[in-house]
């Protein structure tokens, strides 16, 4: 399994990041995880919008989805295009107008197949409904956070995880982050628990100390830790 950091900026796109999209590859299927203000553009690098096989929308926040339109136009456009399977909250819907580009779906409760990867969602905590993801094939497990406060659902989904994918929005004082994101501190302590064998810090904000983010997540855990940025692959 193949992950490759298309955009890691939280809330908004900065000047070297657009927001969180990430794209994981094995034996030829490709599932988009989030596709986030600004992400059909550098995605074009990587992958083909009309070879995507399935999508994974966290939540319904525009850091997370609002790229889904230019998508739909590309697929259309450029097409033909099969719709494109999107799993995402059951209060998410298709962005209006382009029903006719999603096969969207609501996650079952149990983990379910799309092509080679089982993937699990599972509730977390933020302002609005949104979806933590697992995902497995050949042995090899990637958990990602989406965005959440603390919550015994996300240490879960991380649990044993080769790659913990886990956002650090609180790493910039905002009003109500701590109850809505995670400090660096707390993803850190999040990897330990679960004993996760990699932890890739994202969803960091533009304006955000990365060098301070690291070190802080660093005092948690004691695995490796690396910085989400654009073009980032990891092997799994």
């Amino acid at each position: 399994m193949i992950l490759t950091v298309v955009g890691c900026a939280g809330s908004v796109p900065g000047p070297d990041a657009v927001c969180s999209c990430y794209l994981l590859e094995h034996d030829g299927f490709r599932l988009l995880l989030d596709a986030g203000t600004g992400a059909a553009g550098p995605l074009q690098r990587f992958a083909d919008p009309r070879a995507l096989d399935a999508a994974v929308i966290s939540h319904g926040h525009r850091d997370h989805c609002a790229d889904l339109v230019p998508l739909a136009y590309i697929r259309h456009h450029r097409g033909p295009s099969p719709r494109l399977p999107v799993i995402a909250p059951a209060e998410e819907a298709a962005p209006p107008g382009h029903e006719y580009a999603f096969d969207w779906r609501t996650p079952p409760p149990a983990p379910f197949a799309l092509g080679p990867f089982t993937v699990e969602t599972a509730p977390v905590r933020h302002s609005v409904p949104a979806l933590g993801v697992r995902v497995t094939v050949g042995g090899r497990t990637l958990a990602y956070s989406g965005d959440t406060g603390e919550c015994p659902e996300v240490l879960e989904l991380a649990r044993d995880a080769d790659i913990f994918l886990c956002e650090a929005a609180a790493s910039v004082q905002t009003p109500g982050a701590a109850e809505t994101h995670l400090t660096p501190a707390q993803a850190g302590d999040l990897a330990k628990r679960a004993d996760a064998e990699h932890l890739v810090l994202t969803h960091l904000r533009p304006w955000a100390d990365t060098a301070a983010a690291l070190n802080e997540a660093r005092q948690s855990y004691d695995g490796p830790i690396t910085l989400a940025a654009p073009g980032l692959r990891v092997i799994a």
